[in-house]
């Protein structure tokens, strides 16, 4: 019989009770209420023939977030279906609800559930409809069962206050039904859990010196310390140390806890505090090689060559080779990592002692190799094969004075004058000479075809004096080390 002007909606009213805007709008999502509110106004249209999917089209939603908004309204007894096929509904005032709830066919499972909440709360706080119709919104869409709910906002309480926010706890539900959270045996284990993490949250706080609460991002690291990463409380303290290098805060310390996990299988407090200590040890120690060394370089890629130094010698080992190189100017720790291989590789050498009796050693053969090349013409600078004649030539009992005598004796030779020498102190070996007498009473080596004249006699021992060499010269025996070193390793 009557009919209204379509094209008279635009410039109409659509009617929304305070009621709605006070008790229901803040707990709704946005689309839902997007979804009341255009039904509110198609109501005035009365068109029967206008359907879900034309709404969906509309409002720019799908169809299931469409079908969804409706069913959140009909819990909340503001809608009731009154056909399925084709769908119309109707919709109620919320004053009414208000009003009159036993004229609205509530569901009796709703009933006695805001009942149990509103017995939860008691007179500690005042309930609002839509923050029970919220939490029936976790049973019906989100899947838990009313028990689990019940267990859950009991929980808020305890963890957050009773004045805690409904929607803000939202989030923790579809945890638990993402955990598959079915019995109540479940929800408390779950929720046990929870209390867990918000609690050792706050004493992680506590520890860093903030007072407040944690925030969502906060407990979620914490709760991937605690269940992926599997660190104990008492560990996860413990980091907390490391904090004080820094601005202390969740995110560095999962930084910190990211790099133990890296690093090892500590896991629980007392395992956490042995190998943090050990990483603090092996840092200083680091610290000591570079400044052996005067060499300076970010910590993270000190500790990673003294970690490769480890590999090769212990720490004892490595501090000498670090003097050592220290000596040269030009020495690097790539050169101390070859100068270590080559100690353990060529000479076998494996402790303080032996590094330090090889050490003795080369340098003793070196600066005497020095004056037996002076005292005898020879140019260079000591090789390891003439190491290895000096060696044997100590082994044959023969003295610093004999061998500078024999070494004057080879200037005579043209050729090799280091295998001259050798030539002749065989010879004096096989005589059984070991001192400069019993070389002097003996006729002197035939001469060279051709060379310089045979000198007389010489006796006194004494003109080879002990020479004095310079710092460079001296820095020279570690440049050897270093070049014998390079050319080992290749």
């Amino acid at each position: 019989m009557f009919e209204r002007d379509k094209e008279s909606l635009a410039f109409g009213i659509t009617a929304v009770d305070n009621s709605f805007l006070m008790d229901y709008l803040p707990a709704a999502k946005g689309d839902y209420i997007k979804v009341y509110l255009w039904g509110l106004f198609g109501c005035q249209a009365m068109d029967d023939t206008y359907s879900i999917t034309e709404m969906a089209n509309d409002l720019f939603l799908s169809v299931p977030e469409v079908e969804a908004a409706l069913r959140y309204w009909e819990r909340r007894a503001l809608v009731t279906r009154i056909s399925q096929s084709p769908a119309r509904y109707c919709f109620h005032s919320p004053l009414q609800r208000k009003l009159a709830p036993a004229a609205m066919q509530v569901d009796q499972d709703y009933v006695s559930f805001a009942e149990s909440i509103y017995a939860i709360f008691g007179e500690m706080r005042k309930i609002s409809p839509a923050e029970i119709a919220l939490s029936w919104e976790w049973v019906k869409d989100v899947g838990l069962s009313p028990e689990a709910v019940l267990l859950l906002i009991s929980h808020c309480i305890s963890q957050r206050g009773v004045h805690f926010s409904f929607k803000k706890a939202e989030p923790l539900a579809i945890r638990m039904k993402e955990d598959q959270v079915i019995t109540p045996e479940d929800a408390e284990a779950f929720l046990q859990h929870d209390q867990q993490v918000h609690e050792g949250a706050k004493r992680v706080l506590s520890r860093m010196g903030k007072r407040r609460f944690a925030s969502d991002d906060e407990l979620a690291l914490y709760d991937k310390w605690l269940t992926q990463w599997g660190f104990s409380q008492e560990a996860i303290l413990d980091a907390c140390s490391e904090t004080t290098k820094g601005d202390p805060s969740f995110k560095y310390l999962d930084g910190i806890l990211g790099g133990i996990r890296s690093r090892g299988q500590a896991r629980t407090g007392d395992s956490v505090k042995k190998q943090l200590e050990k990483e603090q040890d092996e840092k200083e120690k680091a610290y000591d090689i570079l400044n052996r060394m005067n060499l300076s370089l970010h910590p993270a890629v000190a500790v990673n060559y003294y970690r490769q130094c480890l590999a090769i010698q212990p720490h004892e080992v490595i501090a000498l080779a670090a003097d050592e190189c220290s000596r040269s100017r030009k020495a690097n720790i790539e050169d101390l990592l070859r100068m270590l291989e080559s100690w353990k590789k060529q000479r076998g050498i494996t402790d303080a002692a032996g590094a330090q009796k090889f050490l003795d050693w080369f340098r003793e053969a070196n600066l005497a190799l020095k004056e037996i090349f002076d005292a005898c013409g020879h140019t260079g600078k000591p090789a390891e094969s003439d190491r290895l004649l000096y060696e044997k030539w100590k082994k044959w009992g023969m003295d610093r004075d004999l061998l500078l005598f024999a070494a004057e004796q080879s200037r005579v030779a043209e050729g090799s004058k280091i295998a001259y020498l050798d030539k002749v102190l065989e010879m004096w070996h096989e005589a059984g000479i070991t001192d400069i007498s019993q070389a002097s009473a003996r006729r002197r080596p035939p001469r060279p075809a051709q060379g310089a004249q045979p000198q007389g006699k010489i006796v006194n021992a004494q003109r080879y004096g002990q020479r004095d060499y310079t710092e460079a010269e001296l820095l020279s025996v570690s440049e050897d080390l270093l070049e014998e070193a390079r050319k080992q390793r290749g």
